[in-house]
């Protein structure tokens, strides 16, 4: 297995601004692990694709005509903490009830306000984990499994030809690499890792502001992968339109941390969807 760079020199190498807020998370995560010592010895076998992460998706996505990744977040650099105190388990509760195939959990203290016990906590609700964080080093794959999670985020934009090294140190931990792009010109770091899992942020990372996608460019770069749209869906109508535009699966934020009702919110999603394949 290749071996994985220097924490320090890949922020450094991300050629984003200080005051970027993908730059400032990366510097906060980059002090977090400062001095921790070297990542423990994976205790699980490695990956043998599909996990159970990819597989609720694929079920869910032939049954419905989509799925829904659901995420936890608290906060994030942009917002501040918009929905703070959310109780997890009953979040994540309403997020099952409605039809959510997996969930998204935020990692990073500092800025969102997540952690790996948040991961872990959500384990009695037997449904797969995306440990969400900002990966720049061993130490957090370590985390990610020993929280149990199913899926762990690396974002290409920050690990660039590196993708590759980390989505097989992730597959020999035991966890499902869901690559995430922020535009067409990363989808070779992507192919690279052979990634099966394959999210497209409409967000642009470095200021968090929101971009358009389609699903056409990324089906020919990835006839065979999950395709997953994140970020910028507001509606059950803006995640129905992602779906209906080709992606399998939509996964969704903070709409669903500031709706009144979670669960109502991807029901409707669902439905409709079910509605409009009739």
């Amino acid at each position: 297995m290749t071996r994985l760079p220097d924490p320090t020199s890949l922020v450094r190498g991300t050629g984003l601004g200080a005051h970027s807020h993908l730059q400032r998370v990366l510097v906060s995560e980059l002090a977090r692990l400062a001095g921790a010592g070297p990542a423990p010895t994976s205790t699980r076998p490695p990956l043998a694709e599909p996990g159970p992460f990819e597989a609720a998706l694929r079920r869910d996505a032939a049954a419905h005509g989509g799925a829904v990744i659901a995420e936890y977040k608290q906060a994030s650099p942009s917002l501040g903490p918009f929905a703070a105190g959310t109780p997890l388990l009953g979040q994540l509760q309403a997020y099952r009830d409605g039809g959510a195939s997996a969930f998204s959990i935020l990692a990073e203290p500092a800025h969102f306000r997540g952690s790996a016990e948040h991961v872990q906590a959500a384990a009695p609700l037997q449904t797969p984990r995306l440990y969400k964080g900002f990966v720049i080093s061993a130490l957090q794959l370590a985390e990610a499994e020993a929280a149990g999670a199913e899926a762990v985020l690396l974002i290409a934009r920050v690990l660039k030809d590196h993708t590759a090294a980390f989505a097989d140190a992730a597959r020999a931990r035991g966890l499902e690499p869901l690559v995430e792009l922020h535009d067409l010109t990363e989808v070779p770091f992507a192919q690279a890792a052979g990634a099966r899992l394959v999210g497209i942020n409409a967000r642009d990372l470095a200021t968090f502001t929101l971009g358009e996608t389609t699903a056409a460019p990324l089906r020919r770069a990835f006839p065979e992968a999950v395709l997953i749209r994140e970020s910028g869906l507001a509606t059950p109508e803006d995640a129905r339109a992602a779906l209906r535009a080709g992606f399998d699966a939509v996964l969704i934020g903070e709409a669903l941390m500031r709706s009144p009702d979670p669960k109502g919110f991807l029901a409707r999603i669902l439905a409709d969807l079910h509605e409009g394949a009739l």
